[in-house]
C-alpha cells in the first residue's frame, strides 16, 4: 500500500493561512483514520473515517451542499441509473469518449511528472474511479469535493473495485484549496468547474497550487451566447467558462495558458430534471480542455 498519509502531508496545507499541517490521531494501516490536522497558527480540521475535512465553516458557509446521502451503495447506484435514464444514447457515448480522453491525458501527465494528481469536484467518482484504474500503481490520486457525502460513495466504490490503495479523499473548497502553493503538476476536473460559481476564483487557486508549467485537464459544457442556457448559467453565476471566448478570458485572468480544446460532441439537450443546465432543447458542446501554468 502507498504511504498515503506521508505523501499527503507533503502537499496539503491550511486553507486559511496555507501553512503546513500535522496529524494527531488514529491510523488504519498506513492511513489517517480519525483525528485532527492542525497548522502552526492553530487552525484545526477533523479527519473522519479516513477523509480529511479541510474546509473552514465560515469561509465556505454559502457553498453547495449535497442533499442526498449517497454513501449507501444502493442509493449511489440508484442515482446513477436514474441520471443515465434521462440521457440520449448519443450523449452517453460522447461522455464515454470524453472520459476516456481525460483519463488518458491525466494518466500520461502523471507518468511524465511526479505521479501526483489532484481532482477538483470529484463528486460521485464518474471520472475519478476510471482515472484511478488507469493510473500507474505508484500514483497518488487525491479526490476532493466541497461536501463529504459524495466522497463517501466514491470511497465505497473504490474499495469494491480494489482501487482504494491508490486514492485519498479530502473535503475542500475549490476557491480555498487546502494544498500548498507550487506543489502539484497535474490537476483535473470532470465538469466540476462548470458547477462552481465564480469559476475564475477557482482557476486562480489552481494556478496557485500548480507548479510552473503544471497542467489542469478538464471537461466543460459550452452554450451559445444569448441562449437560454447561457442566460440561466449567468443567473446562477456559473457561466464564466461556458463558451470558448469566456474560457479564454477566465484562463488569462488566472495566468493559465490554453494549450488545447477538443470539441467532442455537439447536440440538443433533452429534458433532465436532475440537471439545472443546459436548458431543455438548448444546443450545447462537450469539450476537453488542457491548460498550463505560466510565469
Amino acid at each position: 500500500m502507498n504511504e498515503l498519509h506521508q505523501e499527503l502531508l507533503k502537499i496539503i496545507a491550511c486553507p486559511i493561512c496555507r501553512t503546513p499541517l500535522t496529524f494527531d490521531g488514529q491510523k488504519t494501516g498506513e492511513r489517517f483514520s480519525n483525528g485532527s490536522l492542525k497548522c502552526d497558527n492553530g487552525h484545526l480540521y477533523q479527519v473522519k473515517e479516513e477523509i480529511g475535512l479541510l474546509k473552514d465553516a465560515k469561509v465556505s458557509a454559502k457553498e453547495f451542499e449535497w442533499k442526498v446521502d449517497i454513501a449507501d451503495e444502493r442509493k449511489y447506484d440508484k442515482i446513477n441509473r436514474q441520471y443515465n435514464s434521462y440521457l440520449t444514447e448519443e450523449h452517453k457515448h460522447a461522455i464515454r469518449q470524453l472520459t476516456e480522453r481525460l483519463v488518458h491525458y491525466a494518466a500520461l501527465s502523471c507518468k511524465k511528472t511526479d505521479s501526483k494528481l489532484v481532482d477538483i469536484a470529484t463528486g460521485m467518482g464518474r471520472f475519478f474511479l476510471p482515472l484511478a484504474k488507469k493510473s500507474a500503481k505508484d500514483t497518488l490520486i487525491v479526490g476532493t469535493d466541497i461536501d463529504e457525502k459524495p466522497l463517501r460513495g466514491t470511497m465505497n466504490k473504490a474499495r469494491k473495485s480494489n482501487l482504494y490503495d491508490k486514492v485519498s479523499l479530502i473535503v475542500t473548497d475549490a476557491k480555498h484549496l487546502s494544498f500548498k502553493s507550487n506543489s502539484i503538476l497535474t490537476m483535473t476536473s470532470n465538469f466540476g468547474f462548470d458547477n462552481v460559481p465564480e469559476t475564475v476564483l477557482t482557476f486562480k487557486e489552481c494556478a496557485r497550487v500548480l507548479q510552473y508549467r503544471g497542467r489542469v485537464i478538464f471537461s466543460s459544457l459550452w452554450y451559445s451566447e444569448n441562449s437560454e442556457s447561457m442566460k440561466l448559467a449567468d443567473e446562477h453565476g456559473v457561466g464564466q467558462i461556458a463558451s470558448e471566448a469566456r474560457l479564454g478570458e477566465a484562463l488569462k485572468s488566472a495566468e493559465l495558458a490554453l494549450e488545447c480544446v477538443e470539441k467532442v460532441y455537439s447536440g440538443v439537450w433533452s429534458y433532465n430534471p436532475m440537471d439545472l443546465l443546459p436548458f431543455d432543447g438548448g444546443k450545447y458542446t462537450l469539450v476537453a480542455v488542457r491548460a498550463r501554468k505560466i510565469e
